[in-house]
């Protein structure tokens, strides 16, 4: 009998109703949970009025005689504001990626060194709902893996049965993609990544 309720299912092939309680109270907890801001779209909004103070303050010069004591201070100003613009839209995806891609280590670890007689079913099923909201990252206009599924499976070896149940479970709520089960017929687009508000 597992600490979560009910009977689970041999293998983990599906989970029973408490089960299904236990995954979808650990979602709540990782929807509730803040994760990093993505800066890249700051950047950008400080990159292109930079470039464009760049481009003007010269044209300005020329047309319109602004001392230099004026256009000086506003090229280095232009210059500062797009560096910091462009270090934040090229690096600011990687703190996003970085933070996922921990939570999802997270959970396979905790998979890989549960021991089903000692350990607590409900600790696999949140680890595994960890492992599976955190199998993408979006930044930007990009939505990236956090992990290798093949690599992932050859990890969870005997424990991969539990986390396709709990994927299951949480594609039929419509707030993952498959990662380890197959793709459905109309499943379509980007899947909705874990710090992606809008799932």
């Amino acid at each position: 009998m597992s600490e979560a309720g009910g009977e689970p299912s041999p293998g983990g092939s599906s989970l029973s109703p408490d089960e299904e309680a236990v995954v979808d109270e650990a979602l709540a907890d990782l929807q509730a949970q803040e994760g990093p801001v993505d800066r890249g779209p700051l950047g950008c909004v400080l990159s292109v009025p930079a470039f464009l103070l760049l481009l003007m303050v010269p044209i300005l010069a020329r047309s319109y005689g602004l001392p230099s004591s004026v256009a000086q201070p506003l090229i280095l100003g232009g210059i500062v504001l797009l560096v910091l613009g462009l270090t934040l839209w090229f690096t600011a995806g990687g703190f996003v990626r970085g933070h996922v891609s921990a939570a999802a280590e997270a959970g396979l670890r905790t998979l890989e060194e549960w021991d089903e007689d000692a350990g607590t079913r409900e600790e696999a099923l949140r680890a595994a709902t960890l492992v599976v909201m955190n199998a993408y990252a979006s930044y930007g206009p990009s939505t990236v893996q956090s992990y290798e599924p093949a690599d992932a499976r050859k990890r969870l070896g005997a424990r991969l049965p539990l986390v396709e149940a709990v994927e299951r479970h949480l594609l039929q709520k419509g707030v993952t993609y498959p990662v380890f089960t197959d793709r459905q017929e109309g499943d379509e687009g980007d899947p909705p990544a874990r710090n992606d508000p809008t799932p």
